[in-house]
């Protein structure tokens, strides 16, 4: 019987999610707005803009190459983003045709800058991380004990409107980069198992730059768990539900916000 609930907590372990959506991970701007959302254009991260400790554990399991574990997450993350944003409005995604869009997505990286920014501040003076957060092929960041996130700015005033006319999108959802690390602090000696972190650096931007909302959202799985489609369904997919959420509760009509407040 013993052994029985040993086992039982073990299970319960490996497949636990813990959201670690903390209050100043995120930073939202109202826009009380009564304009209904034509569509939702989702950018995926740049591939460099990938930092994971797990790929050579789902190598041994799966035997994927580093390149196709990469395009994998970042695939999956545009995915489960796509069937939670549905909900709000039709969505664009860069992946529905690749090669037909290519040339758009790369001059969406070619118009932006990544910078590493407080999470608290809403209006960062600082840019830490400049050119696309590259410097010299290395990601630039700088020291502190702040929370930081990478945000993305966009230097070429007719990105925006270019996107607008052609995909009739008027809100977009910049993935600008994600983190697969170990956190061995948690390690449990009765599970011999310890946590992985998931985060996702992201920004929404309306059709005229503004900054609706920013920030990471972050969770959490268990050591365990190697298989990259359990992964996505542990962790992308609560992660894509908190950042609709973001979007959704930023272009809720004035009416709707005040008649909560009653």
């Amino acid at each position: 019987m013993t052994g029985h609930k040993k086992n039982s907590t073990l299970i319960l372990f490996c497949f636990i999610v813990h959201f670690s959506f903390a209050q100043e991970s995120t930073r939202t701007t109202q826009t009380n707005t009564s304009a209904a959302i034509e569509k939702i254009m989702i950018i995926p991260f740049e591939p460099r803009l990938y930092m994971s400790d797990i790929d050579m554990k789902i190598n041994q399991q799966t035997k994927w190459k580093f390149e196709k574990i990469r395009e994998n997450f970042r695939q999956q993350l545009n995915t489960q983003l796509k069937l939670k944003l549905q909900s709000i409005a039709p969505v664009v995604s860069f992946y529905s045709d690749s090669a037909k869009m290519a040339k758009d997505l790369a001059y969406i990286y070619s118009s932006i800058n990544l910078s590493y920014d407080l999470v608290s501040d809403p209006n960062p003076k600082t840019l830490v991380a400049k050119q696309n957060g590259i410097k010299n092929g290395q990601i630039v960041v700088e020291a502190s004990t702040d929370k930081k996130f990478m945000n993305t700015k966009i230097n070429d005033p007719k990105l925006l409107d270019y996107l607008n006319k052609k995909y009739k999108s008027n809100y977009f959802i910049f993935i600008n980069q994600l983190d697969i690390v170990n956190n061995a602090e948690s390690y449990n000696l009765t599970t011999d198992a310890y946590m992985r972190e998931v985060t996702v650096h992201y920004s929404i931007l309306d059709k005229t730059g503004k900054n609706i909302s920013a920030g990471v959202a972050t969770s959490q799985f268990s050591s365990k768990e190697n298989d990259p489609k359990k992964i996505v369904s542990l962790s992308f997919s609560p992660i894509a539900t908190y950042i609709t959420g973001k979007l959704a509760a930023a272009v809720k009509p004035a009416s709707e916000t005040a008649g909560q407040k009653k």
